[in-house]
């Protein structure tokens, strides 16, 4: 946590960035801790929801800093709530979306 302070204020990121860089992975570390450790104690389709999990929280995550990083160079501020809300409503629309193609995958 320093080091990202340190190196966004060496850099002059902007801070909406940093709180999501800091405070949006916290979905990730759940659903990647689920996983870790339960991988080898979990059936094969629940391994895999597990990892359409991972995946699509990763996708999500760095489109939500795209997105914030479009808004600073742009000069649009944004306050914490509006961008923590709206990085996890891409998170989840992301993981909805991956969700409905691998059920259409099965089918």
């Amino acid at each position: 946590m320093a080091l990202i302070l340190k190196t966004s204020t060496l850099l002059n990121i902007s801070n909406q960035i940093i709180v999501w860089v800091t405070v949006g992975l916290a979905a990730l570390m759940v659903t990647t801790g689920h996983y870790i450790v339960s991988r080898k104690v979990i059936d094969e389709k629940t391994r895999n929801e597990d990892i359409i999990a991972i995946k699509g929280n990763l996708i999500g995550y760095f489109l939500w800093i795209i997105v914030l990083i479009i808004a600073d160079l742009l000069k649009i501020g944004i306050s914490t709530f509006v961008m923590l809300v709206g990085g996890y409503a891409t998170i989840l629309l992301v993981l909805v979306y991956m969700d409905k193609r691998v059920i259409k995958e099965q089918k």
